[in-house]
């Protein structure tokens, strides 16, 4: 007798103990489960869109997919539900349901290619195909079926398996819409967060800290304990508390100047430059240009309260600007404009400890009206815009986002959103404007 055990849910749906005999391997077991409860075999192929994985254990070692046709041993098989995160971190040893079931079915001896439990698949043993190869016609069948039905399987279950990594990659996508409509890609750049002594320190999105500390980058599964464990801790949010705030040594790390200014932690310059793959200036012109060329949007992010403040400069703010008729003359790229009007750093303690370097982190979306659907997405960035400046330096900078090409006389909209930020309590950042070759504007 050979014994498989569900936890978790899994056991309260489908039963939380079932005998078998005969079994060769744990896929065995797999295909059997799903034979006999249809629902659980639906549950484990959609289970990667609620966030759910599986482990397999026998013997106390979790197993891979290429371990499931392994002989099956003699200790208990137990098949445990796993949260599974936004993806993005290790996922050694956590299978998805769906890998689960390509592996029982379609590797070799299984599924649609060989000999099934649902009976004989397309290419299965003793089957019969005319098989067209190299301008010949040939009569598959018994062994030769066979081969090619096992060879046919593996193929197929290596697509699936190694497919079903991009289901918890963490990289958002332009949506396909219209796709008659638009040609060329915009873009889709995601840069790199603070850099420095700041809340973030490196500031690099990593989705699992490998070092000796107990820390981990935002986006890392959270464990969820079945029994008794020893485990570290994963550490969600710090907070620094000065106990003196004299300070007497020190008024800030660096002197305060407009030239510490970074994008995505590469250097602000008045050259256009790829900024961690976003091409950034510092130094724009702000005056006004042709209205055909550009859309005004002189809206402000900041504390609510203060002069010609929109938004509060808070994580999910957002900023809009009005429509931009698309040109296909112009249409390679958008220009988008900023500034920092009243410096941007952070003390570590109290207000008069030693600055730091401020940062904002901001998502900025260039959508279309295709086909009658409003606000298409075709151009995505996240910026972060960090520097160590007091109040009286103030300064502009921009960047260049490419467009697909669209149909004339569309509309281009902007939207600009906190995703984070750092900064002193009076700190703002303002959308001046956007439009075509703003960039390219001398100062």
């Amino acid at each position: 007798m050979q014994l498989v055990l569900l936890a978790g849910e899994l056991g309260e749906k489908y039963g939380q103990q079932h005998e078998y005999y005969n079994l060769q391997t744990p896929a065995d077991a797999i295909k059997l489960l799903c034979i006999n409860y249809p629902a659980l075999k639906n549950e484990l192929i959609q289970a990667h869109q609620n966030g759910v994985g599986y482990r397999v254990i026998q013997g106390g070692a979790a197993m891979g997919y290429d371990e499931l046709q392994l002989p099956f041993g003699s200790k208990p098989l137990l098949v445990v539900p796993v949260i599974t995160g936004s993806g993005g971190g290790p996922t050694t040893q956590i299978l998805l349901g769906v890998g689960l079931v390509a592996a029982s079915f379609l590797l070799p001896g299984a599924g649609i290619f060989g000999t099934s439990a649902f009976g004989t698949g397309l290419l299965a043993a003793g089957s019969t195909a005319a098989i067209p190869f190299a301008g010949a016609v040939g009569v598959a069948g018994g062994v030769f079926g066979t081969a090619l039905g096992t060879a046919l399987s593996a193929v197929g279950a290596s697509l699936i398996l190694s497919g079903t990594a991009s289901l918890i990659s963490p990289q958002p996508q332009l949506p396909n819409v219209g796709a008659n409509r638009i040609k060329g890609n915009g873009t889709n750049v995601r840069g790199a967060g603070p850099s420095g002594v700041t809340r973030g320190a490196s500031g690099i999105e990593s989705y699992a800290f490998t070092g000796p500390a107990n820390t981990v980058g935002t986006g890392t599964t959270l464990p969820v304990i079945y029994g008794r464990v020893i485990t570290g801790s994963h550490l969600l949010a710090a907070n620094l508390e000065i106990s003196d705030d004299s300070d007497p040594l020190m008024s800030s790390i660096q002197s305060p100047r407009i030239n510490t200014a970074t994008v995505n932690g590469e250097r602000l310059t008045r050259k256009i430059e790829s900024l961690g793959g976003l091409d950034s200036k510092r130094g724009v012109v702000t005056v006004k240009t042709s209205r055909s060329n550009r859309r005004t949007v002189n809206k402000t992010f900041g504390r609510i309260g203060d002069n010609n403040v929109n938004q509060p400069l808070e994580v999910g703010s957002v900023i809009k600007g009005d429509e931009l008729k698309y040109s296909k003359s112009k249409r390679k790229s958008i220009d988008i404009l900023f500034e920092v009007p009243r410096g941007l750093y952070q003390n570590v303690g109290a207000v008069g400890t030693t600055k730091v370097d401020g940062f904002i982190t901001y998502e900025i979306k260039l959508t279309v009206t295709i086909d009658g659907r409003p606000n298409a997405l075709v151009a995505t960035t996240r910026a972060t815009i960090q520097a160590l400046t007091v109040e009286t330096q103030s300064f502009t900078y921009g960047h260049r986002m490419e467009m697909p090409k669209v149909k004339d006389g569309d509309d281009v909209k902007l939207s600009v959103e906190i995703i984070d930020a750092d900064v002193y309590d009076r700190a703002k950042l303002k959308v001046h404007a956007y439009g075509y070759n703003l960039l390219d504007l001398n100062p």
